[in-house]
């Protein structure tokens, strides 16, 4: 499945689990990365508990309410501290469930991300400089694996719900009563030359902040899964 795939596919993700009705301000962001978990996930490992989930990505696109000059200056998206509950077989999917979890994006006039090699290592710190641009702590955080194999992952998908808490871009809920920050992606898992040593999957998503209206219930797996059917 191609990136470009992915990236279409994860912001359908974000609209089916956020679900608004009249909204009147979307600020959307979209990045691309990678994601690991200690312990590994997929090809024969499945999500232990108490494995912790990190992901990296650097923005692709978003919106000018941000602030960000692209020409200058890049957006970084770190997410860590994810536990996993372990996860239930439902199907030919794996569903986790990860609690705690927190969401910092940064951005920086110095144009230096680095996956490196083997995480967490000295390169993941280059997507945690620059000024905090927004900061946030998971209150839901869901990953749907497409098992391919014995708990290869062949696809899958991944949303939460974000407690908007700080950073350079909190104003742009300033004055809204109901403001929901949404976060979701695809992912897959490339051949070799696409993915660095050491990271388990490639992926692909939006951070959707809605300042008109509350979000609705979370998208169900069953509608996450028609995604991925094919």
């Amino acid at each position: 499945m191609r990136l470009q795939t992915l990236a279409s596919l994860a912001l359908a993700l974000v609209l089916v689990s956020t679900v608004p009705a009249n909204a009147e301000n979307f600020i959307l962001m979209d990045y691309s990365g990678y994601a690991y978990e200690t312990g590994g996930l997929g090809d024969g490992l499945p999500s232990d508990i108490g494995d912790v989930l990190v992901l990296t990505g650097v923005a692709d696109t978003y919106d000018d309410l941000f602030g960000v000059q692209p020409s200058s200056q890049e957006v970084t998206v770190y997410i860590y501290d994810l536990v996993s509950d372990g996860g239930v077989v439902d199907g030919e999917f794996l569903r986790i469930a990860y609690s705690g979890g927190k969401i910092a994006v940064y951005e920086d006039a110095v144009l230096n991300h680095d996956w490196g090699t083997n995480p967490p290592n000295p390169e993941l710190s280059t997507f945690t400089d620059g000024q905090l641009l927004f900061e946030g702590d998971f209150t839901r955080f869901n990953l749907d694996l497409k098992i391919a194999g014995s708990f290869g992952v062949g696809a899958g998908a991944y949303s939460g719900d974000i407690d908007g808490v700080g950073g350079t871009a909190a104003q742009l809920c300033d004055g809204a009563e109901d403001c929901a920050y949404t976060f979701g992606g695809a992912f897959s898992k490339p051949i070799a030359v696409q993915l660095p040593d050491g990271y388990d999957i490639q992926i692909a998503g939006t951070l959707e902040v809605d300042a008109a209206v509350p979000v609705g219930p979370a998208g169900s797996f069953s509608a996450i899964k028609s995604l991925y059917q094919n």
